[in-house]
């Protein structure tokens, strides 16, 4: 399973407890790995060391049982369109018939 680079969002600092908290997103092959996490360290504490230990910290926990994560099935590039019915000397017809409410045999 290959990993683009992770997404930090929704990072805040947690005042009574001394620590940044954050929702740390993994894009993979198999969709979206949401990972919340937690750093303890105080309001001034370098933005680099704070967002390298939250990275951390929820690479850990993605695997971890007992973490709060999501997995999210990747987007459909394009979805499955239903095959077009046969075209028929009728055809005409029927759509017309269908539109004014009547029943098409």
């Amino acid at each position: 399973m290959t990993q683009s680079q992770a997404q930090i969002g929704n990072l805040t600092y947690n005042a009574a407890d001394e620590c940044y908290e954050a929702l740390v997103t993994f894009h993979t092959d198999e969709g979206r790995i949401r990972v919340a996490c937690t750093h303890s360290a105080p309001l001034d504490a370098d933005p680099v060391d704070v967002e390298r230990a939250l990275i951390s910290d929820a690479l850990i926990g993605q695997d971890s049982p007992n973490r709060l994560r999501a997995r999210l099935k990747p987007r459909l590039a394009e979805r499955p369109r239903p095959a077009p019915e046969p075209k028929t000397p009728l055809h005409g017809a029927v759509d017309w018939l269908r539109r004014i409410g009547g029943r098409a045999a």
